[in-house]
């Protein structure tokens, strides 16, 4: 009889060690998983965003550069991406402009959209500017073939202000007034803004 009550406590002990064990395995599983996604979280805020725009598109890329920059951004991957948006916003400035140039050819009036996709040698960003300079750019281009002659000093110093608050805004360079460019006083039947270099 104490051998029968002996061979069950051992076969008891045994089961009970290897239900230990088995748990003692899973709770180290569950600590090496955590540990590995906790890792892989980290890894992932390290990442710095890829690309001339640091994964940067429309508003929030209009807002990095105009000084609210995303959390996890370094100011020196804005300041490189402000290298690359200087053209950006040249190429969305003159395209505003043009649009108002043709649909005032045509005698026609639209709403301007803050939106418009820029394609650059890096390739193609979605970009966004201010409602009331989008709208004051494409009515300067809409009046600057629609007004006579000796109203369109009017329309220059609106668009020079519309570009200075732009360019100020967004810390980027503003090498001439847009309308040295955009509205040439000698004339010219249609008019470009001349995009700065490529860096």
């Amino acid at each position: 009889m104490d051998a029968f009550v002996s061979a069950l406590m051992a076969m008891g002990i045994l089961v009970l060690l290897v239900c230990i064990l088995y748990l003692l395995d899973r709770v180290n599983n569950l600590e090496k998983q955590t540990r590995q996604f906790s890792q892989s979280l980290k890894s992932q805020k390290d990442v710095v965003p890829s690309g001339p725009f640091a994964g940067l598109s429309s508003k929030k890329l209009w807002d990095a550069m105009t000084g609210r920059v995303p959390e996890g951004l370094d100011l020196d991957v804005i300041d490189e991406v402000r290298l690359h948006y200087e053209m950006v916003l040249h190429k969305h400035v003159d395209a505003i402009f043009q649009e108002g140039v043709n649909d005032g050819r045509m005698g026609a009036m639209a709403e301007p959209k803050n939106t418009k996709l820029i394609n650059t040698a890096r390739g193609p960003v979605e970009s966004w500017l201010p409602s009331a300079q989008v709208n004051t750019l494409y009515k300067c281009g809409l009046d600057s073939v629609q007004l006579p002659a000796d109203q369109l000093e009017t329309v220059r110093l609106a668009l020079d202000e519309a570009g200075q608050t732009l360019y100020s805004k967004a810390m980027v360079n503003l090498a001439q007034p847009l309308s040295v460019s955009l509205m040439p006083r000698l004339g010219a039947e249609m008019p470009v803004l001349v995009p700065p270099s490529a860096p």
